[in-house]
């Protein structure tokens, strides 16, 4: 049996809803993890870390007034490119838009700009591979 570090009580392995805030805006995110019965702190192995990250990356995009993890994706998908071929054409690195699906890193605005435009067909890849 797992012992609390705070205070020895026993923990008990269990999901629960924490609040987090970004830039005075509050979401409940469902967060597993290890829990004290006994004073109720939690810990959180980077399993459970990994496993919260693209609600808590969606949930900071949208306070940002970015795409999320799933609108990336979905305008990706909606021109045919690949991550590989996405990150070549905008740069970032070659798992830039992985990461960017994922949640673990945010796209940069003029990104974020640069396929909002594209998905409103204001410019096409054929437009971004002629300047590229």
């Amino acid at each position: 049996m797992k012992r609390c570090s705070v205070c020895d009580g026993e923990l008990k392995r269990e999901e629960r809803m924490t609040l987090y805030t970004y830039k005075n805006k509050s979401q409940n995110i469902l967060q597993s993890g290890d829990y004290c019965v006994e004073c109720g702190e939690g810990f959180l192995s980077p399993k459970d870390l990994k496993a919260s990250q693209k609600q808590i990356a969606d949930f900071k995009r949208s306070v940002d007034h970015l795409l999320t993890t799933d609108e990336v994706r979905a305008i990706r998908k909606k021109f045919k490119l690949t991550q590989e071929k996405a990150s070549e054409l905008f740069g970032g690195g070659v798992r830039a838009f992985h990461k960017y699906e994922i949640g673990e890193n945010t796209q940069s605005r003029p990104l974020d700009i640069l396929l909002k435009l594209m998905d409103r067909g204001k410019i096409s890849v054929d437009d971004l591979q002629r300047v590229g």
